[in-house]
């Protein structure tokens, strides 16, 4: 038995009805962005720089931004890797990947529409002081995440947008509220607080090894080559796998993103055809 393996959730279960022709859509109107016109400046700026950088005086530096670690955290089960250095290394032979999705997507999650999600964690993220590479791996989590899964309980038990389990958020978790239901909201204050702990975790393992958490719990945090699932359609390195298919997303959503910058807040998924464990 695991006791903090969480199945995460499958975008397979929705393509009958979401699929759509690849040409994009007119996204419907958004919600304004959680920063306001601040962090719409701040998009801007990123987004017409060369390499989605920005300066140091441009981002605002909220919390540290502490280096990967150096040596193998207590328990991983793999060699730390950054954001910085997966996602841009993501393009690799597909057949390793689970398939790429790219969809309109007109569903809501939590209550509030794909674009939402993906602007305002992008704000969130760039307002914490992120890379681009961290904040659109974990925009890329939220669209593959969708909404909360409420079905787990114990040590699995699922918050917020990223569907993080309480065994992650309370061993590396640095900003956690007194309740973490709180987690679970679409305020500015709860998508803050969801980053900011998404954050710490990506940064005191290694954003590979924060994967392998996501995708199963301790059990492939520790051992990212063991099989958990009877499911066949599972890949043998499913923790690999699923890290590959998340960073390949983020890369699919920086280019977009780059290409036209619109596609931050327009309701076009980037997702992977995963199957549950």
């Amino acid at each position: 038995m695991f006791s903090s393996v969480s199945s995460r959730s499958n975008p397979s279960s929705l393509l009958a009805s979401l699929l759509k022709p690849s040409a994009r859509t007119q996204p419907s109107p958004q919600p304004q962005p959680s920063q306001g016109a601040s962090a719409a400046a701040l998009r801007q700026q990123l987004f017409h720089t060369d390499r989605f950088e920005s300066s140091p005086s441009a981002r605002t530096q909220s919390q540290s931004l502490p280096s990967t670690p150096t040596t193998r955290p207590a328990g991983a089960g793999s060699d730390p890797l950054g954001a910085d250095a997966l996602v841009p290394a993501s393009s690799h032979d597909a057949s390793r990947d689970y398939p790429a999705l790219s969809y309109a997507d007109d569903k809501q999650y939590n209550g509030q529409p794909l674009g939402f999600w993906k602007q305002n964690v992008w704000d969130s993220a760039t307002k914490a002081g992120a890379t681009p590479e961290e904040a659109a791996l974990l925009v890329a989590q939220v669209m593959q995440e969708g909404g909360t899964d409420f079905n787990k309980s114990g040590a699995a038990t699922n918050y917020g947008p990223f569907n993080l389990n309480q065994d992650l958020l309370q061993t590396y978790g640095k900003h956690l509220p007194d309740d973490l239901q709180k987690l679970n909201g679409s305020s500015p204050e709860a998508i803050d607080l969801n980053v900011s702990n998404a954050l710490d975790a990506m940064r005191a393992v290694g954003a590979n090894n924060y994967l392998h958490h996501v995708r199963g719990g301790r059990t492939n945090f520790e051992h990212p080559e063991q099989r958990i699932s009877g499911n066949p359609a599972v890949k043998g390195d499913d923790a690999f796998a699923f890290e590959r298919s998340l960073t390949n997303n983020a890369r699919l959503f920086l280019e977009a993103t780059r290409a036209n910058p619109s596609a931050l807040t327009d309701n076009q998924r980037f997702a992977s055809d995963i199957p549950n464990i």
